[in-house]
């Protein structure tokens, strides 16, 4: 232990696999290509679901023969938690199934991983993630617009899930450069570097809940940017959130929780510390929700609306009630 993590003995280092750096990682760390008998057993799944439709959130993965997909999303499971923490599987043939198929067959093997969760208060399962229009606002969420969303984790101000997924459908125009970077790399540069930001870092902030929430209830949360679970590091983190859940609770936002909040967000930003990359229609995306911060450039559509970008999101989450606040 260092000099400077020595001053902070309550807070110890962040260890494991999801610690890492851009050159600790190799593309084969996190791009994991479908294996064939798992493809051959979804061309069997489609061409029976064709045969036997049934609504998509009533899919039983267990009513299906699916032991070689069974197999790789225990391969996928095991880099979200022992791994590097996020997963891109390659890919689905967006030639040969429609959207519906495409969302039918990534609805059966996210439920291999956890149980889908809702992700917003009216208590959708499976959530269109697209351009609206809108504009980033108290009630309007990021995954709406086309704009810049910088880094963060999801639903930090609620009871998040510990696994994101992300079907690609249909790619933008330009734009929309997605980027991962482990939070626990960050708490450990922040020990190094200053560690009264991170002991900040363990304290509560206000966290704004963009209106997700029963009338009546309070418009904020409080909770940290990292906490102990069982031994383990959590963390969860949206800067614009908590400027705005100080704004909503009219108190004034203490400048180190600022200073923690922003120096942190640097260190994410640093080249060493994320991987960029570009999706692909009909790859999927899981993130360990936990551990990883992510963030996607703006992004420019094509004209049509049936030519925009459009991703399927998916919650997963064992623990709790299914819905949004668990």
């Amino acid at each position: 232990m260092s000099a400077v993590a020595a001053q902070h003995p309550s807070i110890a280092p962040a260890e494991g696999a999801g610690v890492w750096r851009r050159d600790d990682v190799r593309e084969a760390d996190w791009l994991l290509p479908f294996p064939a008998d798992a493809l051959a057993e979804i061309d069997r799944l489609v061409e029976t679901l064709r045969r036997n439709p049934v609504d998509t959130i009533a899919l039983d993965r267990h009513d299906y023969a699916l032991d070689a997909c069974e197999a790789f999303m225990a391969t996928v499971r095991n880099t979200l938690d022992g791994g590097v923490g996020f997963a891109i599987l390659d890919r689905l043939p967006v030639d040969r199934f429609s959207k519906e198929e495409l969302t039918k067959i990534y609805w059966l093997l996210s439920g291999m991983i956890a149980r889908p969760v809702a992700q917003s208060f009216d208590g959708r399962l499976l959530y269109d993630v697209r351009d609206t229009g809108a504009r980033i606002d108290t009630r309007v969420r990021g995954d709406l617009t086309r704009q810049e969303l910088s880094w963060h984790t999801d639903y930090g101000f609620n009871h998040p899930p510990p696994t994101i997924g992300l079907l690609v459908l249909r790619t933008a125009r330009a734009g929309g450069v997605s980027r991962v970077a482990s939070m626990l790399t960050a708490h450990n540069v922040l020990l190094e570097r200053d560690p009264e930001l991170l002991a900040r870092l363990y304290q509560p902030f206000w966290w704004n809940r963009q209106g997700e929430h029963a009338e009546g209830d309070a418009v904020a949360h409080h909770y940290p940017i990292f906490a102990r679970d069982g031994g383990q590091i959590r963390a969860r983190y949206i800067k614009w959130l908590l400027y705005k859940g100080y704004e909503l609770m009219g108190e004034t936002f203490d400048t180190l929780g600022q200073r923690a909040l922003e120096t942190m967000f640097d260190v994410m930003g640093e080249p060493a510390h994320h991987i960029p990359f570009d999706l692909a229609p009909g790859q999927i995306q899981y993130v360990n929700n936990f551990r990883l911060a992510h963030c996607r450039t703006e992004y420019e559509d094509a004209g049509g609306e049936d030519d925009k970008r459009h991703l399927v999101r998916i919650f997963l989450r064992d623990a709790g009630r299914r819905s949004f606040m668990g």
